[in-house]
Order: structure tokens, then C-alpha cells, then sequence
């Protein structure tokens, strides 16, 4: 089994509930054929760079899953039959990529825990400003 991508670009002309069964669409499409969804993202409604099918508007859709290769195959079909998808791309992970993303949230999540650290210091070092006080009077 390899690792997938896909994101997908509905017409956002659809009501909320059709965008919502839409992705629950996808889901059981990729389970009921062999896969494992491991991540849905719903980057909600974006405007396109350009027109496409008439539409500015589009509601995307990003999921990661687990499939053997057959199944992009039959994915991209389910998608080239749906008219209300404009666009759509499906791409394989490699490990590469994966190794670069966890670096990443390691630096975030590093950042993250380093910002809070010095604000909690400076709850802590209120005693400072007094000492600028007594600095002044002396001069």
C-alpha cells in the first residue's frame, strides 16, 4: 500500500450538505475499494485563479489515504464522472516528503514550546522593573 493524496475542487454551488456528503463520498469510496483515509481537510470555498467551467468559486477538498496504486485509477474515474468536480489531482507520497513534514511540525511544535517559555519568564522577572527605578534615582 502506498501513500496518497488528493485534493479536489467542487463546485460550490452545491448546498452545504451535498459538499459535506461529497467528502464522506470519497471516503467510503477509498475504503470500500482496499484503502485507508488517514487525513481529510476541508480547505472550504476559495476563490480560483481563473474560471473553470464557468465557476470563480471553488470548495476544496484534501485527503490523505493509504490504497494500492489500482485505486487512484479507479478514484480518478469516479472523479472524471462527477460533473460538479472542476478539478482535481492525485499524487504519491514519498518518504522523502513525509520525513521533510515531520521535521517540520518538530520546528513548530519547538517555536511553539520556546514562546511560551519566555513569557512565562517574564511573569516571573516583574521584580526588574523596580530595579530601573532605583537606576534612575541614582543618576
Amino acid at each position: 500500500m502506498q501513500l496518497y493524496e488528493t485534493t479536489v475542487i467542487i463546485d460550490s454551488a452545491l448546498r452545504a450538505e451535498d459538499l459535506k456528503n461529497f467528502g464522506e463520498r470519497i471516503t467510503n469510496f477509498i475504503s470500500n475499494n482496499g484503502g485507508e483515509v488517514v487525513r481529510v481537510e476541508e480547505w472550504g470555498k476559495r476563490r480560483l485563479a481563473y474560471e473553470v467551467k464557468k465557476k470563480q468559486y471553488g470548495y476544496y477538498l484534501h485527503l490523505r489515504f493509504q490504497a494500492p496504486p489500482a485505486l487512484t485509477a479507479l478514484l480518478e474515474k469516479e472523479y472524471r464522472l462527477n460533473e460538479s468536480i472542476l478539478r482535481y489531482l492525485t499524487i504519491k507520497i514519498d518518504a522523502r516528503a513525509l520525513k521533510r513534514e515531520e521535521r517540520e511540525r518538530q520546528r513548530i511544535a519547538t517555536a511553539a514550546a520556546e514562546s511560551v517559555g519566555p513569557a512565562a519568564e517574564t511573569e516571573g522577572n516583574s521584580i526588574e522593573a523596580p530595579v530601573l527605578e532605583e537606576a534612575r534615582e541614582e543618576v
